[in-house]
């Protein structure tokens, strides 16, 4: 479901396991839409660890907000969505609801999810590997977004993700709605990969 023909984080994670030796996968979703097909691809896999932080709106957010499995959509991306069976507890969905509110998550909000939540659970399932889907349409100038992450904040939640696995990250490109704000933040991205400054204020929120 979504724009995607080919789910290259969700094959990637398969391949790792499959071929490459890799015994668990942590799968990090920043785009700012639920990723629904890779959490349905793992759900009742245990060696995989889907985390996703994304705009729920109270199920009326894409994925949710269409007309067709609309309100089980809602289900999966909202916190109670946690994997089945054998997989219960390795699909971790934050959801944002934001409508009415004066203003949307951006690098403070990001950062303290990673801090609270997505670092100490990763560090406890102890990944092999870590693929982030990343998708930048959360970022600050993002029309469809509307969220208000940063150059700087997009590395500093790189550099967090960066001490897990043994640095053994992989960072792959799902675009955004604006070319500007993708472009920024990917390259922002790519520095804290490189071990560079992004921006002053960048390597002050890493730290």
């Amino acid at each position: 479901m979504g724009f995607c023909l080919l789910n290259n984080v969700a094959v990637a994670a398969a391949v790792a396991r499959a071929r490459l030796g890799v015994q668990r996968v942590l799968v990090v979703d920043w785009d700012v839409h639920h990723g629904n097909g890779i959490q349905r691809a793992f759900e009742a896999d245990p060696s995989v660890l889907y985390f996703s932080v994304h705009r729920l709106e109270r199920g009326t957010f894409f994925p949710a907000d269409v007309d067709v499995a609309g309100a089980e959509y809602a289900a999966e991306m909202s916190p109670s969505g946690v994997g089945k069976g054998v997989g219960e507890g390795t699909s971790v969905n934050v959801g944002w609801n934001t409508r009415g509110s004066a203003s949307r998550p951006g690098d403070a909000e990001y950062l303290a999810v990673w801090d609270e939540l997505l670092l100490p659970i990763a560090t406890e399932f102890s990944p092999d590997l870590v693929i982030v889907a990343a998708g930048y349409d959360a970022a600050e100038g993002d029309p469809l977004g509307g969220c208000h992450v940063t150059p700087a904040g997009y590395h500093a939640l790189t550099r967090r993700l960066m001490r897990l696995a043994g640095g053994r990250l992989v960072v792959a490109l799902e675009g955004g709605y604006s070319i500007s704000a993708t472009a920024a933040c990917g390259a922002a991205t790519m520095a804290a990969l490189l071990g560079l400054d992004s921006t002053p204020s960048a390597a002050a929120a890493a730290a």
